[in-house]
C-alpha cells in the first residue's frame, strides 16, 4: 500500500513563490508507485487542498477553486457546510517551505505536536536555522570560522540613527553587507562602503525584518554551497557548489531569474577550490550532526582563497529544489532523494521521542486550590 504523504508549501514569506516551484518539482519527480502526495498549499494563514497539482493553479490563485482544511490529531480535515469532514490522514509530511513559518519552526512544531514525522530539522534547529544572527552565535560556540558581525535592531536603528552607524563603524570596517537576520534569497540584503549607503542599506533591511545583521564583506572570496541529508545513521554529504554571478553578492536574480540553481545552471560543481574543498565537506557534516538537522539542508560558505580560509556563512533548512542536483553525481537521482527524505522522517521522529511518561499524583495532593494562600508551589 502507498505510503500517505503531505506535501506542505506555500506560507506567509517572501520566498512562498520560490516554494511553489519547488512542491511542483517534488510533485514531477515523487515515486508515485510509492507514495500518495496531497499537496497543502499555505496561504494568508490557512491550509488549502483539492486542484493543487499544476502550476497554472498559483499564477492567479482562487480560494473558491480550492478546499480550506485544517489539521487534528494527526489527520487533515476539509470545511465543509460549516462541518469538519476527515480528508487525509498523512504518515509523514514532505516540507518544502521557503522562509517564513514553513521554515522557522512553526510547521514543524504543528506537526510534531500532531505526532507527524516530516522531512525537516526540528522546530528548535528550524527556528536557529533561520535566524542568521543565532546560527552565527552557534557557529562560534563550535569554533568555526565566521566572519566580524554586529546585530542592529529596527527599533534601535529608528530611535537614534547616528548612534547605531557609530557602533557600528567603530566595531567593523567597510566594506560592509547588510542582511535582514530572518529572511531568504538574498531579499532585503545590501553593500555598504561608507556611512552613506550603511544608512540606506539599514533603512532597506530594515523593510523586511526587525532584526538585522551586518558584516564585513570579503573583497577576494568564492561562495560555496555544500548540502547534506540523513539516510537512516549515515549523514550523506553532497557535491560543493560554487554560484555564478557579475554581483558583489548572490542576488535573488541570479538564483531564480538568470540561469540560477532552480535551473540547475549558473554554477559550478564542484566548486573550484582546490583542497578547501574537504574542509567544507568535513564542517557540513559536522554542522548537520552538531545541531542535529534532519532532512536535506544547505550550508554556505564563503572561501577565501587568497588566506586559504573558509567562512560558515549560514544555513539553509529547506533549500531550493531540494538541493536534488548537488547530489546527482553520486547517483542520486531527485527521485530517490525524495524517498530517502520520506523513509528517514519516521526513524528520526522515532529517535528523538520522549522514551518514558513521568506521571505523578502531585495534583490530587494539592490542596491550594487556584487563590493563593501564600503557600510555595
Amino acid at each position: 500500500m502507498r505510503k500517505k504523504v503531505a506535501l506542505f508549501f506555500g506560507g506567509r514569506s517572501l520566498e512562498s513563490d520560490i516554494s511553489v516551484i519547488t512542491a511542483m518539482q517534488v510533485l514531477s519527480n515523487v515515486d508515485r508507485s510509492e507514495f500518495n502526495i496531497e499537496p497543502v498549499y499555505m496561504r494568508d494563514g490557512e491550509f488549502y487542498v483539492k486542484g493543487l497539482d499544476k502550476l497554472d493553479a498559483f499564477t492567479a490563485f482562487n480560494p473558491l477553486d480550492h478546499a480550506k482544511a485544517v489539521l487534528h490529531k494527526g489527520e487533515l480535515y476539509i470545511i465543509k457546510k460549516n462541518a469538519f469532514v476527515k480528508y487525509f490522514k498523512p504518515e509523514a509530511a514532505l516540507i518544502c517551505c521557503h522562509g517564513g513559518e514553513g521554515e522557522n519552526g512553526v510547521l514543524q512544531a504543528i506537526l510534531e505536536y500532531n505526532g507527524i514525522p516530516h522531512t525537516s530539522p526540528s522546530m528548535i534547529s528550524s527556528a536557529c536555522g533561520m535566524d542568521k544572527a543565532l546560527s552565527k552565535q552557534l557557529f562560534d560556540g563550535m569554533l568555526l570560522n565566521t566572519l566580524p558581525h554586529e546585530v542592529v535592531y529596527r527599533d534601535e536603528f529608528e530611535k537614534d540613527k547616528e548612534r547605531c552607524l557609530q557602533r557600528i563603524e567603530s566595531i567593523l570596517s567597510y566594506p560592509l553587507i547588510i542582511k535582514p537576520a530572518c529572511q531568504g534569497s538574498s531579499i532585503g540584503i545590501g553593500v555598504a562602503d561608507n556611512r552613506e549607503r550603511l544608512e540606506f542599506a539599514l533603512e532597506v533591511a530594515c523593510k523586511f525584518d526587525s532584526k538585522i545583521i551586518v558584516e564585513h564583506k570579503l573583497t577576494d572570496f568564492v561562495e560555496v554551497n555544500c548540502a547534506a541529508f540523513r539516510d537512516k545513521d549515515e549523514i550523506v554529504v553532497s557535491d560543493t557548489e560554487q554560484p555564478l554571478t557579475l554581483n558583489d553578492f548572490l542576488t535573488f536574480e541570479d538564483k531564480y531569474t538568470s540561469g540560477g540553481k532552480m535551473s540547475g545552471g549558473g554554477h559550478i560543481i564542484p566548486a573550484e577550490i582546490g583542497s578547501l574543498e574537504l574542509i567544507v565537506k568535513a564542517n557540513t557534516e559536522r554542522i548537520y550532526r552538531e545541531l542535529d538537522l534532519n532532512g536535506v539542508v544547505r550550508m554556505d560558505y564563503l572561501v577565501d582563497k587568497e588566506r586559504n580560509k573558509v567562512y560558515i556563512n549560514e544555513i539553509n533548512t529547506v533549500p531550493g529544489s531540494m538541493a536534488f542536483y548537488l547530489f546527482e553525481r553520486q547517483g542520486i537521482s531527485f527521485e530517490t532523494l525524495i524517498t530517502k527524505l520520506i523513509e528517514s522522517a519516521a526513524s528520526y521522529k522515532e529517535a528523538h521521542g520522549a522514551s518514558t511518561v513521568y506521571k505523578t499524583d502531585v495534583l490530587s495532593k494539592f490542596k491550594g486550590g487556584a487563590k493563593s494562600s501564600g503557600r510555595k508551589i
